[in-house]
């Protein structure tokens, strides 16, 4: 998904039929629609009108990072163990980010979580193969036109 400042990714594991983002927006969709909506919207708005992916939009997730970032305004819910939805995704630059997937966070520490943390463990893994991947050449990111580009031999391992 390309928008005006950013350009939105998302990985497909050989082992998954649809790619992580998507397998999120559909889970969450059938009992989240009011957060999934706000994530959504908090997308756009990074896309089109913040002026980029920048790192104040987002929550450092030990190596990749989540949304929402702190800032953002919180749905209230009754249920003192609901933490919000979140979204984990690499941010490799201002104008490119991976969307990956997540969960409800029913603890306080995501280690905690037995939704999230499988979600967030993933993001970690793979914005570590991504940047040692990018260090050793095997993809390069183009901040013109936003892509990410990889090599025909390249596989990525996590």
């Amino acid at each position: 998904m390309a928008l005006k400042e950013v350009r939105y990714y998302t990985v497909r594991l050989e082992n998954k039929e649809v790619p992580e983002f998507y397998d999120f927006q559909k889970r969450m969709s059938e009992y989240n629609g009011r957060e999934l909506a706000e994530i959504n919207r908090y997308i756009q708005k990074i896309g089109n009108s913040y002026g980029g992916a920048h790192e104040r939009h987002f929550k450092p997730e030990d190596a990749a990072e989540r949304l929402p970032p702190p800032y953002h305004e919180f749905i209230e819910s009754d249920d003192p163990n609901n933490f919000g939805l979140r979204l984990y995704c690499i941010r490799l630059s201002a104008s490119i980010v991976i969307l990956l997937n997540g969960d409800r966070k029913t603890a306080l520490k995501v280690k905690d979580c037995n939704y999230c943390y499988p979600h967030f463990d993933l993001a970690r893994k793979i914005s570590k193969a991504l940047t040692k991947a990018i260090v050793e050449n095997e993809i390069e990111l183009d901040h013109y036109n936003k892509e990410i580009i990889v090599y025909e031999d390249f596989d990525l391992t996590i």
